[in-house]
């Protein structure tokens, strides 16, 4: 009986060992995966489409370009980084949802003079001919610029330099974009103010 309760612990102590041992090398994986892991080659075109930065067109590259440009500061459904040569500037891609499924977009904002410095949709599947239009680029120029210390809001017809206008028929999409956006905003408040980085954007 002692042989086999010694024979049992035994084991319960080899597989304690290597779990450990691949939690370990999860962690390291991650860590070493970086940022590439969490973008796609539309991202990152995307990303140097906003911030005017030059992306090779291969993959490995672009990936590479883009870590030299930014550092990962936050993962999950939105996902910020910050440039290495300006602190005070920050990339987002936040998700959320549209009238039909998710939509992704990623946009740019400049911490000291609060606003957004463009925007692009990365994903969406939204109404053909109505809700689809937030893909183009007579919609996300609206967000070249913009004003957004206060957050942003949806207007039927904009009159603040913090408004953008709906798309004709596709309330909900609009709202969807308005409300992505937003959320983004706070939680970039959150990540930036614990790094120390002065943000003034209200709820």
């Amino acid at each position: 009986m002692n042989a086999k309760l010694t024979g049992f612990v035994s084991e319960v102590k080899f597989m304690l060992v290597l779990a450990t041992l691949c939690a370990l090398l999860l962690l390291i994986t991650r860590a070493g995966i970086g940022a590439r892991a969490d973008l796609s080659v539309a991202a990152i075109a995307a990303a140097g489409q906003i911030c005017s930065l030059e992306m090779p067109e291969e993959p490995t590259a672009a990936a590479a370009a883009f870590n030299q440009y930014f550092t990962l500061r936050s993962r999950g459904r939105i996902q910020l980084w910050q440039r290495n040569a300006n602190a005070g500037l920050w990339l987002c891609q936040a998700r959320g949802a549209g009238m039909w499924a998710e939509i992704a977009l990623m946009f740019a904002y400049d911490c000291t003079h609060r606003r957004i410095i463009g925007m692009r949709v990365l994903e969406q599947n939204e109404t053909a001919g109505l809700g689809d239009r937030i893909g183009e680029d007579a919609f996300f120029e609206q967000f070249d610029d913009m004003e957004a210390a206060s957050g942003i809001e949806m207007k039927a017809i904009r009159i603040r330099a913090n408004q953008f206008d709906a798309v004709s028929g596709a309330t909900i999409t609009s709202r969807a974009v308005e409300t992505i956006i937003n959320r983004a905003l706070r939680h970039l408040d959150q990540v930036a103010s614990a790094l120390r980085v002065r943000v003034e954007v209200r709820p």
